[in-house]
């Protein structure tokens, strides 16, 4: 049988076709018909079968083969979505330190509640570092106290009252442990030195109230412990902060490079001028980095740009898919794409300013948008950097919004910084993954996160701004 004349819409119409060949083909069609469906469907129930139990056993064995022991032997049940979730964000997480999946309902732990962030050094040793220069918390009073086996004991006396007895909290001083009280009162106290740094935070975070038993720096560590009691306070969100050091030389400090950092940082940049200063120093100390555009619109402000024009800050060069590379090159911008609600345009402070010089301090912890803002600032300010090597992370990310809502970032090119050839022409060779900024030796210092008037840091930048 010529299985083509049977789907052939003329054999219908055809009057030397009988109506029962006609009945015969449509029977014929049908069955066909019925027959196909049957083999999709059993196709791809076969499908789900093996995706759901043996996963994808010639591609990933090892996979398998894991996923069929933890379900037969793990204490709980362990489904086949459950695993793809967990398998997907071990291995995109395990590509790099940057490439990873974030839950889209993820809440992750702040710690910044009381208007104090905690610094830690690699030992868990944990120190108070403040997110608002403005903070309460360095008026709050201190109460001197002993520390034996775990107990605090008041020093009856100790007047806080009286001259010279007031004791006021500040940046750079040791956290030695945490009492905290229950609603009935009853206190419990919570030794943090050289605890996980997640610890100390978690307490921070889930209480009303606390009170810190510290230790004071000044040159070193007073033998006295004080405590000091906060209460929890709404964030305000800020993200940089201006500081008035001197008559001449004002301190702006960036946590981050987020969509609030750009409206924060107008506002400082206006408040600098405003008070007749003439040099900055720009604290990107444990700044991780973040949004590149936050990047482009601080850079209009920072960078010496008599035009104010749109200059080049990086050149990004990325995999557009499937190995293809493409190159672009990033601009400092006048407006705001970061936050479309911002009402300042940026401007160079330079073309405002006469004589102004910028000093960037950094760390281990300046990374990403900080170390592109870095390299900027050196090629079009010849700036000074001041404190210890930066991270070096050279590398980008780019972010996709997977089926279940989650976002998948993907680490996919890695950008490099300009740089004066023998002729003085700008070229692209300097990246600075795995390296970043090293200070020079005579601007290397080691870095204790302390209030501006002790920092060692902020003393190198003055010597250097002349000062």
């Amino acid at each position: 049988m010529d299985l083509k004349s049977i789907f052939a819409q003329e054999d219908f119409n055809n009057p030397n076709i009988s109506p029962m060949k006609k009945k015969l083909s449509v029977k014929i069609i049908a069955l066909v018909t019925v027959v196909c469906i049957f083999l999709v469907g059993a196709i791809f129930a076969v499908g789900i079968v093996i995706g759901a139990n043996t996963g994808m056993k010639n591609d990933m064995p090892l996979m398998q083969e894991a996923y069929e022991i933890m379900k037969k032997y793990y204490y709980k049940d362990i489904s086949w979505d459950e695993f793809q979730e967990v398998a997907a964000s071990a291995f995109a997480g395990s590509l790099d330190n940057f490439s990873g999946i974030v839950k889209v309902d993820g809440n992750d732990t702040q710690s910044g509640t009381y208007g104090l962030s905690v610094s830690s050094t690699v030992y868990n040793e944990h120190f108070i570092t403040f997110i608002d220069p403005d903070s309460s918390a360095r008026s709050a009073v201190g109460i001197k106290c002993d520390v034996e086996n775990g107990n605090i004991i008041i020093d009856k006396d100790f007047d806080p009252s009286a001259p010279n007895q007031q004791v006021n909290i500040e940046e750079g001083d040791k956290i030695y442990g945490v009492l905290i009280a229950d609603e009935k009162g009853t206190g419990y106290f919570y030794r943090v030195e050289n605890a996980n740094v997640n610890y100390l935070r978690q307490l921070l975070s889930e209480n009303e109230s606390a009170m810190l038993i510290i230790k004071k720096y000044d040159s070193n560590y007073s033998d006295g412990y004080y405590a000091f009691s906060l209460e929890k306070q709404a964030s305000n969100g800020k993200t940089a902060f201006y500081y008035n050091y001197t008559g001449e030389v004002g301190i702006i400090k960036v946590l981050e490079f987020s969509e609030n950092t750009t409206i924060d940082f107008a506002q400082c940049v206006l408040k600098f001028i405003d008070d007749g200063n003439k040099k900055l120093i720009l604290d990107l100390r444990n700044n991780g980095g973040g949004n590149s555009t936050t990047l482009e619109y601080m850079a209009q402000f920072l960078l010496n740009n008599p035009k104010n024009e749109a200059l080049p800050l990086i050149k990004l060069v990325s995999n557009a898919g499937n190995g293809k590379k493409e190159s672009n090159l990033v601009y400092s911008s006048r407006e705001d794409y970061a936050n479309p609600n911002n009402p300042y345009e940026a401007f160079p402070i330079g073309n405002r300013v006469e004589g102004f010089e910028v000093v960037v301090l950094c760390n281990g912890n300046s990374a990403s948008a900080s170390e592109a803002l870095i390299g900027a600032l050196q090629y079009y300010n010849n700036a000074k950097i001041v404190g210890t090597q930066t991270y070096g992370k050279g590398v980008a990310q780019k972010v996709f919004v997977l089926s279940n809502g989650d976002y998948l970032y993907v680490t996919n090119g890695t950008y490099y910084v300009p740089t004066a050839d023998d002729n003085g022409k700008m070229v692209w060779e300097k990246c600075i993954h795995g390296e970043g900024f090293t200070p020079l030796a005579e601007n290397t210092v080691t870095d204790r996160l302390v209030a501006y008037s002790k920092d060692a840091c902020t003393k190198r930048a003055m010597e250097i701004l002349g000062y």
